[in-house]
């Protein structure tokens, strides 16, 4: 979490942006940007979710690979767009039942991976 409390640190000096600055931007409250930057692991044993670290990167102008890594979390694999709409399409398709096992399914695959690496 040392290397996310510095980039942190550093979006702030070389924007010269606030705490609430950067979390209005990033979508994410003060009190959970505070916590990352002191390192703080109150946002869970495996560190900040995913989601949050994809907003903050946005919010922040980074590299969402930048920002996962220097959180200690595996970095997304880049997803083409036309592969995103085949399988956005074959999703839609599925009833909401299928659509939670499938949830479910690459939940427990990301989880399995994370504790491997």
């Amino acid at each position: 979490m040392d290397a996310l409390a510095k980039l942190i640190e550093r979006v702030m000096d070389e924007r010269d942006w606030s705490l609430s600055t950067l979390a209005r931007r990033s979508g994410i409250s003060t009190s959970t940007l505070h916590s990352w930057k002191s390192g703080d692991r109150a946002t869970g044993s495996r560190g900040p979710s995913p989601d949050l670290l994809r907003k903050f990167a946005e919010g922040a102008g980074l590299a969402v690979a930048e920002v996962f890594e220097a959180a200690g979390r595996h970095v997304p694999a880049a997803l083409a767009p036309e592969e995103e709409r085949r399988f956005l399409h074959l999703l839609r398709a599925l009833s909401a039942e299928d659509r939670r096992v499938i949830e479910a399914t690459m939940t427990a695959m990301r989880e399995r991976k994370a504790q491997a690496g």
